[in-house]
């Protein structure tokens, strides 16, 4: 059976389209009427360039949910991209090895079933971007279309989500899914989806970072459940009511804990509760 290529374009929404890179993660092309916005550039396998020109002529900003590498692997395509400042050392330089660990990875989770593709087709470019700072609460105008920024730290220190208030899209890359990594405090964390939950009468439908993940078929946004388990979970470990497992040390340089509540689970580390100076969410 023939295999797909390495990525997939799937409109969900009037000029917004979800570009999902053979399983390993999913960009957005926001269109308005004056300019486009493109949200993570993916592990870099596609030419972005060339696949936006085919979805709109319209000039256009890159924006970065994060700085994980499956976010940022194309980066290094464009001159410039937004970026918040706590995670703008992952383009100093971009680790092209740990996106090439994490395509194998997924590969063999599924990918390399559906996709025509492996770490060879990463683009390794060594020119990186210039960084500009994304801050909570700036917008991105689009023409006839408002994008506003929400600072989210939790999976990252730098994370943020995009508000499409004209479409109620909210897309929120890794700050609030079904199978949530917490690099920093689990009260950070849990601050960030209570902020994402305080937008929720503004949007219908959440896309996170991970359409189509691996080889599934699905182009879809996430339930409304998902950031309500989430919030519960980090709720129940911060008053010691979570059922905890231990999650090895492949997420964090020493051992990591999984809280779960039903197919829902965070992976945090356990010395990382609420930091020093926080001030404790509960």
């Amino acid at each position: 059976m023939a295999k797909l290529t390495t990525y997939q374009v799937t409109e969900i929404a009037k000029d917004t389209w979800v570009i999902n890179e053979a399983g390993m993660t999913a960009m957005f092309l926001l269109k308005g009427t004056e300019r486009a916005l493109l949200i993570d550039t993916g592990v870099g396998m596609t030419d972005l360039k060339k696949l936006i020109s085919w979805l709109t002529p319209l000039p256009y900003d890159v924006v970065l949910t994060h700085g994980h590498p499956d976010h940022i692997g194309g980066a290094a395509q464009f001159e410039e991209v937004y970026i918040h400042e706590k995670d703008e050392d992952s383009l100093k330089p971009i680790n092209y090895d740990s996106i090439a660990d994490y395509v194998e990875l997924l590969g063999n989770m599924g990918a390399y079933d559906v996709y025509d593709c492996s770490p060879a087709d990463i683009r390794r470019i060594q020119k990186m971007p210039k960084c500009l700072p994304l801050k909570e609460g700036m917008v991105f105008e689009l023409g006839g279309r408002s994008i506003e920024v929400i600072e989210t730290p939790g999976h990252t220190s730098g994370g943020c989500c995009f508000l499409d208030r004209k479409e109620r899209i909210l897309f929120s890359g890794d700050a609030c899914n079904g199978n949530l990594l917490c690099r920093d405090s689990i009260n950070t964390l849990l601050g960030a989806l209570d902020k994402i939950k305080s937008y929720e009468s503004e949007f219908d439908r959440n896309f996170n970072g991970h359409v189509g993940y691996a080889g599934m078929p699905f182009v879809g946004s996430m339930d409304h459940s998902i950031m309500n388990t989430a919030i519960r979970i980090c709720e129940n470990i911060l008053s010691g009511t979570a059922k905890i497992e231990d999650g090895g040390k492949n997420a964090f340089d020493g051992d990591c804990k999984v809280a779960t509540d039903g197919r829902i689970r965070i992976v945090f580390s356990p010395d990382r509760l609420i930091d020093e100076g926080e001030i404790p969410v509960r």
